[in-house]
């Protein structure tokens, strides 16, 4: 079912790495959730959260809830605020350590009668830094928090008179003071941007946030995906504010180390797009004015910059396909239905158990794992979107269950290979559509279950050991390979068993939920920082598989609205209710269908 998402977004801070990920809870309460994902492009509009002061709660469980606010917004001020819900001798020596830690609450705040102490048990989700960073945590157990609670002589209302030594803030405080932004990062090709999640203060005026976003893409991307994209020419700085938008036009001047030399029109017509997309805002102004040291200013407008993202290309509705009795298969109702299978010749197009089809301009890329003599195999192939070729076997595979094939496509040049991923025996492997070789991709680890890759080609979802992780891939020179992983905290769920990508920038992730020994799906952002229930309650069979086609970054939602998953051999279509995909769904009839064969394997041209 498709909600409204809640806006999350979140805004620089000051920050310290802090230990964090995804783990298993040691908590059974009911986890947070809330109206499903929204665009995070703000309105344009300066909206600030009504902020609860010190007098605002009259017991101790709600004043602790509010403390919990205090830290969340302008960090120049955030200090401040804290204080004034301390005591002042609490206030005198509180001196917390350099970080801003985002809980999740696992129970409600414990006091007990008689007692002026809260008990706090809480998970972290992650730490704010002063970049708009959010760094995940690194597991989910709880930790527990005390404050002392009480009255002051002589003062009104109740102060913390002994507070944890550590800037805490609550998930729904992310989510009332922040605002979601994402930051673009040209991969090391060059032939698209990679998205960033950052946060904004909400309190921040709207014409001071192109020059925070600005000074954010100037000190790199966040620390996970560093190795995987191009930071901006060293030395690049601003020459002076960027001033708020007048006329709808935004005026940037960049100090001359920004496009080196000077001439070169390719890096400038780099540095707009990654800059219109950075700073992409409904409402604010559709026009940049760009001057980079003594050049002449040169102005853009239009929306020509939206090619260099991927993700900008995804189609409304996809494509469907799904695997029938050996074979592949168009499904009804998807565009193209009665068109042939791409690629696929009929010799090659049988004993198909998984199938991955994807799209890049005018080519399509195949690769399907089938039976062939007792033995998986992967056979893959690349071609023009008309054309019928001949798949190569990649052998020798690995010992082990052959997962899901997918690709991570970062070119539409009609001559550039993709990039295939796929699991065997828990590893991770890497092919090409013009190579017959599978390689281990070094750095993934094992116990992988599932791998979903983003619309950029360089990030990727993996499930291992029931935990979620994101990561970044690292093609340089002839091998891939996956930079360190974050652990990403899935509160409502004890253990993750399939995922893929709702858009940039959210995630779809099944699994058994926390509350009670039923599995759900849920939608969540890929740092864990905010999470929105879609089915919650999908029976007791665990999701073996799961695809999501991802919504373009213009169209309003991040919410998929194509979401299937197959649970015990039975394929579902995810919409209000999970709906079971039938052979009545195949776009070509079958006349007289074998008994107990049943659609399975459901995807989407990428």
């Amino acid at each position: 079912m498709t909600r409204r998402l809640r806006t999350l977004l979140a805004v620089p801070l000051v920050a310290a790495l802090l230990a964090g990920g995804c783990g298993i809870p040691d908590s059974t309460e009911v986890q947070r959730v809330g109206p499903g994902p929204s665009t995070g492009v703000s309105t344009g509009e300066d909206v600030t959260p009504t902020r609860h002061d010190r007098l605002a709660g009259s017991d101790p469980a709600t004043f602790v809830r509010y403390y919990l606010e205090a830290a969340a917004g302008d960090p120049n001020t955030a200090m401040e605020r804290v204080k004034q819900f301390l005591s002042p001798t609490a206030a005198s020596s509180f001196e917390p350590a350099a970080e801003v830690r985002v809980v999740h609450l696992v129970d409600t705040p414990l006091v007990n009668p008689g007692s002026i102490d809260v008990l706090l048990r809480a998970q972290t989700v992650g730490v704010l830094n002063h970049n708009g960073i959010l760094d995940p945590a690194a597991d989910g157990y709880a930790q527990e928090y005390t404050f002392t609670v009480s009255s002051t002589s002589g003062q009104t209302g109740l102060f913390v008179t002994k507070a944890p030594p550590v800037l805490l803030i609550s998930d729904d405080a992310l989510d009332r003071f922040y605002e979601r932004r994402k930051l673009y990062f040209w991969n090391h090709e060059y032939t698209g941007l990679v998205p960033d999640e950052r946060y904004m203060p909400r309190d921040l005026p709207s014409e001071q946030q192109p020059n925070e976003i600005i000074k954010w893409l100037i000190a790199g991307p966040s620390p996970w995906l560093g190795n995987a994209v191009e930071i901006l020419p060293e030395g690049t700085a601003l020459d002076g504010n960027v001033p708020a938008p007048s006329g709808g036009k935004l005026q940037i001047n960049l100090s001359g180390q920004a496009v080196r030399p000077p001439d070169d029109q390719t890096k400038l017509d780099r540095l707009r797009r990654q800059l219109m997309w950075s700073l992409r805002r409904s409402g604010q102004w559709d026009t940049l004015e760009l001057k980079v040291g003594n050049q002449n200013s040169v102005e853009y407008t239009g929306t020509d910059y939206y090619t260099s993202n991927a993700a900008y290309a995804l189609e409304t509705t996809p494509e469907r396909f799904l695997v029938y009795n050996g074979q592949v298969r168009r499904m009804s109702g998807s565009p193209y239905a009665s068109d042939p299978v791409p690629l696929l010749r009929p010799e090659d197009n049988r004993f198909v158990r998984a199938a991955a089809l994807a799209g890049s301009g005018s080519r399509r890329f195949a690769a399907l794992v089938v039976t062939a003599g007792g033995r998986e195999e992967l056979r893959v192939g690349a071609g023009a979107a008309d054309e019928k070729v001949a798949l190569a076997k990649i052998s020798p595979l690995p010992k082990g269950t052959t997962g899901q094939p997918v690709w991570a496509i970062t070119s539409t040049e009609p001559t550039a290979p993709a990039i295939g991923l796929v699991t065997v025996g828990g590893r991770l492997y890497s092919f090409t559509s013009d190579s017959p070789q599978l390689t281990k991709v070094d750095g993934a680890g094992d116990g992988i279950t599932a791998v979903a890759v983003a619309p950029d080609g360089r990030r990727v979802a993996l499930v291992s050991r029931g935990r979620l992780s994101v990561a970044a891939l690292s093609t340089a020179g002839d091998s891939v390979r996956m930079l360190p992983a974050e652990q990403i905290l899935t509160a409502p769920l004890k253990q993750v068993s399939a995922v893929d990508w709702s858009s940039e920038t959210w995630l779809t992730v099944a699994g058994g939920r926390v509350d009670k020994s039923r599995v759900a799906i849920f939608e969540m952002t890929i740092d864990g920082s905010f999470v929105s229930e879609r089915l919650a309650d999908i029976g007791t069979e665990s999701v073996s598989y799961l695809t999501a086609y991802p919504v373009s970054p213009v169209s309003g939602t991040d919410s998929s609205d194509t979401i299937a998953y197959v649970a015990n051999g039975d394929a579902f279509d995810v919409l209000s209710d999970p709906v079971r995909i039938s052979v009545a769904d195949l776009a070509v009839p079958v006349p007289n269908p074998p008994s107990g064969v049943k659609p399975t394997s459901p995807s989407f041209l990428r």
